[in-house]
């Protein structure tokens, strides 16, 4: 990954109206000889997704039709992750590229997986993995006019209780139930990265299953503060009959507000739970992409100012810049000024002013600056009207 920065001449670089002090200034030179040693710094809150262009479907075996039966379903998990907000209709585009998988395909490959609870043999099933071709992707996303969901998406931790015979557990990112995988698993269809509590010490000493199967909301609160998630999954998973699994849930913001309630039902837990967490993420979904008739991925990128304060260390600009460029599928971001702990960027986003706004806010890593943060930079040099915003820590 690379940082460009625009030619701009050192006299004009650092001049404006008010003299910038001399270690401010030095501070900033030296941040912008540094930075490619700081591409190692990761995104705090909203995630960056991977494997985006991958998908693994069961399959009974591995004859011809089979496989393209798989490959296809394959194709349309695909395009359902990179769209993100896509109701599965095939387009005249997407149906007749669904008819030819293997033209977007880079590889696949068979793998066995034991099923939940061990056992013989026979519980193994046969899966198949995809992987296809960004470039040709995107391509047909762009003629099928799909808009394409950028790598950071926010992030999900998931507190879920669950009555295991006569033992209630709290599910944890290593539960001996092998429940974690189901909920990564199905939230890995819709592109959406989740988290699961540690369970240590720190966690305990905070919260229980019953906090979590009575919906104790400041205690679940309270144990979230260490995971800095942009929403939260509650979930209580339990036998509803000796042949049905029901599991409620309720997904809130990060700040306390209901996004949704819903139940889930199926003959094995398994699948309740595959069921919740596919529908959280579809909420998530239709709360933070951008409508395809809003912006069509076919759309010119429009060019966007900003200035963003609060950037204090190289590791902040690492941050902000790797968050700006994942908001952009195969963006750049140029730096144009820098004054003290204020850097202004250049970038391109389809769909333009609107849908940045709109994707910045899915995320607690950058919010809109107040008055006595932006009233500091209306100098000559200030690019004209600028996005504001400030750096969370």
């Amino acid at each position: 990954m690379t940082f460009p920065v625009e030619n701009i001449p050192q006299g004009k670089y650092f001049h404006s109206t008010r003299q910038v002090h001399a270690t401010s200034r030095d501070r900033i030179a030296a941040w912008l000889v540094c930075i490619a040693f700081a591409i190692t710094v990761g995104v705090t809150h909203a995630a960056e997704v991977r494997g985006l262009y991958e998908a693994e479907v069961l399959v009974p075996d591995k004859g011809e039709q089979e496989q393209e039966i798989a490959l296809q379903e394959a194709l349309r998990q695909v395009i359902g992750k990179v769209a993100g907000k896509w109701d599965g209709k095939n387009t005249p585009v997407i149906a007749e590229a669904l008819k030819h998988p293997e033209r977007y395909v880079e590889q696949f490959l068979y793998r066995k997986e034991e099923r939940l609870g061990g056992g013989p043999s026979s519980q193994h099933r046969r899966l198949l993995q995809a992987k296809f071709d960004p470039s040709a992707i995107n391509e047909l996303l762009r003629s099928a006019h799909l808009s394409q969901w950028g790598h950071t998406r926010p992030s999900m931790l998931i507190w879920l209780a669950v009555e295991d015979g006569n033992e209630h557990v709290l599910l944890g990112d290593n539960d001996r139930l092998g429940l974690s995988k189901v909920l990564r698993q199905g939230a890995a269809e819709r592109g959406i990265p989740i988290m699961l509590p540690l369970l240590d010490l720190d966690d305990l000493s905070r919260i229980d299953e019953a906090d979590v199967r009575n919906r104790s909301r400041g205690r679940i609160f309270a144990a979230s503060e260490r995971y800095t998630s942009d929403t939260l999954l509650i979930g209580q998973l339990s036998a509803h009959s000796t042949t049905e699994w029901e599991a409620h849930w309720e997904l809130l913001s990060g700040t306390g507000i209901m996004l949704g309630s819903w139940m889930t039902r199926a003959d094995n837990r398994t699948e309740a739970l595959r069921k919740g967490v596919v529908r959280a993420a579809d909420l998530l979904i239709s709360r933070y992409t951008i409508p395809d008739a809003a912006s069509p991925a076919d759309e010119p990128a429009s060019e966007l100012q900003l200035t963003v304060s609060g950037i204090d260390t190289i590791t902040d600009y690492a941050r902000t810049v790797r968050y700006l460029e994942n908001l952009q599928p195969q963006g750049k971001v140029y730096v144009t000024r820098a004054a003290g702990e204020r850097i202004s960027f250049r970038l391109a986003i389809p769909g333009g002013k609107m849908a940045f706004i709109r994707m910045v806010r899915q995320g607690n890593t950058l919010t809109e600056a107040t008055n006595s943060q932006t009233a500091h930079i209306n100098d000559p040099l200030a690019p004209a009207a600028p996005l504001a915003y400030h750096l969370l820590p």
